[in-house]
């Protein structure tokens, strides 16, 4: 009788702790967060999206700008925070400027990037 109870205890203790190794194994491969990019515009031609970058600064609005497929894309930043993201269009749209709110994601260890507002890492990863 006590080998059994010893190998259920056995048993027990192992699945607990392959269960645990497994969570944390899976938990951060497919890991992402919501994020939400004020975006003012695609632009076939890099002088065009100049031109959007110029109507920007002159409203004291942030901007930047990031080549992908073939286009370059200008946004007025990205949040993690749907309201805040929401708050700075509708900023842009009061100046007369049209711009979307996308949702995208990005892998949850890029959080620390966002929150610091790095935007050279943020444009290099939504280039990419």
């Amino acid at each position: 009788m006590k080998i059994v109870r010893l190998v259920v205890v056995l048993a027990v203790a192992l699945s607990i702790c392959f269960c645990g190794i497994y969570l944390k194994f899976f938990s951060t491969i497919n890991s992402y967060i919501n994020t939400y990019i004020v975006q003012v515009g695609i632009y076939k031609q890099d002088e065009n999206a100049n031109e959007m970058i110029k109507k920007l600064l002159d409203l004291g609005k942030p901007n930047y700008k990031y080549q992908k497929d073939n286009n370059f894309v200008v946004i007025t930043g990205v949040f993690l925070d749907e309201k805040e993201a929401k708050d700075m269009g509708n900023t842009i749209s009061e100046s007369g400027i049209t711009c979307v709110i996308k949702q995208t994601k990005f892998e949850s260890s890029f959080k620390e990037v966002i929150e610091k507002q790095d935007y050279e890492a943020i444009i290099k990863e939504l280039g990419s």
